[in-house]
């Protein structure tokens, strides 16, 4: 696998490998260059040949995506990582644990809010309110109504003050008295 490369090439190869495998979403050539010239992990022509190997002993895969060519690690990667892991410094994972959390917190929020009713009888309404963030439940509520006038009222406040009425309710279940 790494048979005829120097130590330095192959350290290299696992960074990439490791920098792709940690952050865990496929990514594009300009964002693997970005971040790894910033970080000055390798220089710029290493990490294009390094990366078109890599891609030739199906390490990583090219996939197109929103009219992009993006790299994904595959389970040959994902195996080489894990056994030759220990060849990567310390120094340089930390430095990749860095890359990975500054990535992360750069990612935009992806909030969504859901709002539902129904009829349980005659006179009764269930309405239910959530809101998501990066698809991890923030807040989750069922209510109870008479009438389908409020449950659509409910519906309606929801989806337009869902943020406000979230950060109100922390506010005062946190509060003490």
């Amino acid at each position: 696998m790494f048979n005829n490369n120097t130590e330095l090439e192959v350290r290299d190869k696992l960074t990439i490998l490791m920098l792709i495998h940690e952050l865990e979403v496929p990514l594009t050539n300009e964002e693997i260059t970005e971040l790894v010239l910033d970080s000055g992990l390798i220089n710029y022509i290493s990490l294009q040949h390094y990366i078109t190997e890599l891609c030739e002993l199906a390490m990583l895969e090219r996939i197109p995506k929103e009219g992009k060519q993006h790299y994904l690690l595959t389970e040959n990667g994902r195996v080489a990582l894990d056994f030759f892991r220990v060849r990567i410094p310390p120094h340089i994972q930390d430095k990749i644990s860095k890359i990975v959390l500054k990535f992360k917190k750069a990612l935009p929020v992806e909030t969504q809010i859901l709002s539902e009713y129904v009829k349980l009888n005659s006179e009764d309404y269930e309405v239910s309110l959530s809101i998501t963030e990066n698809k991890l439940p923030m807040m989750s509520v069922n209510i109870h109504v008479m009438s389908d006038k409020h449950a659509k009222r409910l519906c309606e406040r929801w989806d337009s003050s869902a943020s406000d009425y979230y950060g109100d309710i922390l506010s005062l279940l946190t509060n003490e008295k």
